[in-house]
């Protein structure tokens, strides 16, 4: 009785397993839906129009493009931003290779000290650390002292060099964690094996552990390249007109002279050699570069032990100078917000709580502040509803569907932020929303739709797909399993992603410079302005409260999924 019922059964429960497919996948589009329009609409058409100016201001031929490869000065600004990119991506890799290397070896309690060092920096207000090395800079500053100790006359700030080492102190933990994650894949003993064969240490690391960690490498080496060629904050600061790089001439031509299809041949420029960079580095390291930009980690492979391994004592000492490399930044701005003096000295010769005292009081402070505040909510908001609901849809397409729509949900990552800070202005000036709040929310919620998309489809990549069809297996309806098991299950990646989207929008400081206006300033603004336009030692009390802000969230974000994963695993046992 029982294998003629199984038999007349089969092919009608097949047809009911097709029929869900084609609902799922139609449901797929319907929430894709959302956050592809909002895409086409705030990144994609100004980009597209950008195109088109390039091509047709002032007027309509290759112009533009021809005094890229012609303009004396253009080729020199050019040259220079390529050469400064890769000059960071060297030196970068050579700090970051043996750090990530160390902290492979080291213990559990060691290896989550550094990697805390790594994202502390990683997730600290950029324009801080910017201002931490202003202040260390300056003529008269630590670093001039330091080397005229030993007799070195040198000025640094106003230099390409000065741009040159805060880009790298910024952008190491980008190579820092790519490395890491590829060097946690390698079985240590290979190393062990190769010199058992009769190998030197050396020769067996050269030839066997470093063809491993290329990926990581090339994946690092390309993300802080294509990174640093839309720099527009630090040489700004710390550089000057004769050292200028190519976003710093993308902003004169735009916000000046409103020469678009200059500025725009400019852009078309960077996003070309954005594209050939990171198809080259994929093609070679096959890494998930956006996902590393995101701030994630990967999680132990188990190939290694967990105990520690020797670390032999030069390596001690260069992981001891790149941390302290990483963390300069934030140990000069808290003591500066202190500083009783009206100038930017450091140390303090006095102390004082004065600057944080004008910060909450100064009417164009606290302005900032609230409307900082108010376009993160709003961008965090905005972003998890779209990037939530475009990681369900993503997790309901076909395979071939969903890698190019996945890469269309992060482009507005991989875009060089000067290019998209050129586009919404662009776009926005048309449509009267430059000089609003509402402007802002709007392009800083395409900026950090795709850190949304990614913490939440990770979530769903690690469910348990079967969880949801068993609910549903026992009667439950499909709210009331998403209801009780999907959405519970998902939401850590929910808040993950809200998190790094308000983290994001409130230390976004280049859009939000185009877009300003008297009524629409918000902090990283007005601390840009404190250091260009007029000397407000306030900053340094803005500065350690960005710390705060940004660093905070993401911190409690770690500690909750650590606790989250150590529960679960005393759970299993």
């Amino acid at each position: 009785m029982a294998a003629p019922t199984v038999t007349a059964e089969a092919p009608v429960t097949g047809r009911p397993g097709r029929a869900w497919l084609a609902r799922a996948h139609a449901g797929g589009w319907l929430l894709l839906l959302p956050a592809l329009v909002a895409l086409l609409i705030l990144f994609v058409a100004p980009l597209l129009n950008i195109v088109v100016d390039s091509f047709t201001e002032p007027e309509p031929g290759l112009a533009n493009y021809v005094g890229l490869f012609t303009d004396g000065y253009t080729i020199r600004v050019l040259g220079r931003t390529l050469l400064i990119a890769l000059t960071v991506s060297v030196i970068g890799v050579l700090l970051a290779y043996p750090y990530a290397y160390a902290m492979t070896l080291v213990g559990p309690v060691m290896r989550a000290v550094l990697v805390t060092i790594v994202l502390v920096p990683f997730w600290t207000s950029m324009l801080a650390r910017n201002f931490a090395w202003l202040v260390l800079m300056q003529d008269g500053g630590v670093l001039q002292r330091f080397f005229g100790f030993f007799g070195v006359d040198v000025t640094l700030l106003g230099t390409s060099l000065a741009v040159g080492i805060s880009m790298t102190q910024v952008l190491l933990p980008f190579l820092v964690l790519p490395m890491y994650s590829a060097m946690e894949q390698i079985d240590g003993r290979l190393v062990s094996a190769g010199q058992s064969l009769g190998a030197p240490r050396m020769r067996a690391f050269r030839r066997v552990y470093l063809p491993l960690s290329t990926p990581g490498v090339v994946a690092g080496m390309s993300l802080v390249f294509v990174l640093a060629l839309g720099f527009y904050v630090t040489p700004a600061l710390l550089g000057s007109t004769r050292s200028a790089m190519i976003a710093q001439v993308i902003n004169v031509r735009t916000k000046e002279l409103l020469d678009f299809g200059g500025a725009g041949a400019m852009g078309m420029f960077l996003l070309v050699v954005t594209l050939v960079v990171l198809g080259l580095s994929r093609r070679l390291a096959g890494s998930n570069v956006a996902a590393v930009a995101a701030g994630g980690t990967p999680a132990r492979t188990g190939a290694k032990s967990e105990g520690a391994s020797e670390v032999r004592p030069w390596l001690r000492v260069h992981t001891t100078i790149v941390a302290i490399i990483l963390v300069a930044p934030t140990l000069v701005v808290i003591p500066m917000s202190f500083s009783s003096a009206q100038t930017f000295r450091f140390p303090p010769d006095g102390w004082s709580l004065r600057w944080y005292q004008e910060l909450f009081t100064s009417p164009e402070w606290t302005a900032a502040i609230l409307n900082t505040l108010q376009v993160g909510v709003y961008t965090a908001l905005f972003a998890t509803v779209l990037g939530t609901t475009a990681a369900f849809g993503l997790a309901r397409m076909r395979s071939r569907w969903r890698g190019p729509l996945n890469g269309f949900l992060l482009s507005p990552m991989i875009v060089p932020h000067i290019l998209v800070a050129l586009v919404v202005f662009s776009a926005f000036l048309q449509l009267g929303l430059n000089g609003t709040l509402i402007g802002i929310i709007l392009a800083h919620t395409a900026l950090a739709l795709p850190f949304v998309v990614i913490a939440v489809t990770a979530r769903l990549a690690g469910m348990d797909g079967r969880l949801p069809g068993v609910a549903a297996s026992l009667g439950a309806s499909p709210v009331s399993t998403f209801r009780r098991v999907t959405f519970p299950l998902v939401l850590p990646g929910i808040l993950s992603g809200a998190v790094l989207a308000f983290v994001t929008s409130l230390d976004e400081v280049v859009i939000a410079l185009f877009l300003q206006a008297p009524g629409a300033i918000t902090l990283p603004v007005q601390m840009f302005n404190s250091i260009t336009v007029q000397i407000d030692p306030t900053i340094s009390a803005a500065s350690s409260l960005m710390v705060v802000l940004v660093s905070v969230p993401i911190l409690v974000a770690q500690m909750a999924g650590a606790r989250r994963g150590a529960r679960q695993k005393r759970g299993t046992r």
